[in-house]
């Protein structure tokens, strides 16, 4: 978590968002990960927050979301774009805000990752947050294709819609 906060940082300062809220949300981020699938889902039920079918079928997704509630109950976060950012570090969103974008992308390319093309995906974002969350959903993609992962419809649409805009190169 504390590898995800500095390069979310480091990622805001280059982009001249909101280092503080960048940290905030990558030391939360992960707060509920460990939790066990049922323990996921049961939380998700007693706090009433939206459980969407693919989240059903993958319940550890819901880390994310029981992490921004977590966030926001035990750790008094108020900023909902912290709250999004933690709630949306799993599955992109179409339309993510900068922040949202900042810590999905730190999330896959902080340091103790040790997958082939980390080190450029990381520079690529401190020049561009949008080319590094294509890279970041490309690596995803092609890592859950090749162990017959489904993939959320949310991740193909942001795909589909920034390799139009951008191409395949990255």
């Amino acid at each position: 978590m504390l590898c995800v906060a500095r390069t979310a940082e480091a990622f805001a300062r280059a982009h001249d968002a909101s280092r503080s809220a960048a940290r905030t949300a990558g030391i939360l981020h992960d707060i509920a990960r460990e939790w066990t699938p049922a323990a996921l889902l049961e939380y998700a039920r007693e706090h009433r927050l939206p459980v969407d079918d693919f989240e059903r079928a993958a319940p550890l997704l819901l880390h994310a979301k029981v992490g921004a509630d977590i966030a926001r109950r035990e750790f008094g976060v108020t900023d909902p774009d912290t709250l999004a950012a933690i709630s949306t570090h799993t599955v992109v969103q179409p339309s993510m805000t900068e922040l949202q974008k900042i810590l999905f992308v730190a999330d896959t390319v902080e340091p103790t990752r040790t997958y082939e093309g980390r080190a450029a995906l990381a520079a690529t974002a401190l020049r561009s947050l949008d080319e590094a969350l294509l890279g970041c959903v490309k690596a995803s993609i092609e890592y859950l294709a090749a162990r017959n992962v489904p993939i959320a419809p949310q991740t193909l649409e942001v795909y589909n819609a920034l390799v139009t805009r951008y191409g395949t190169t990255a």
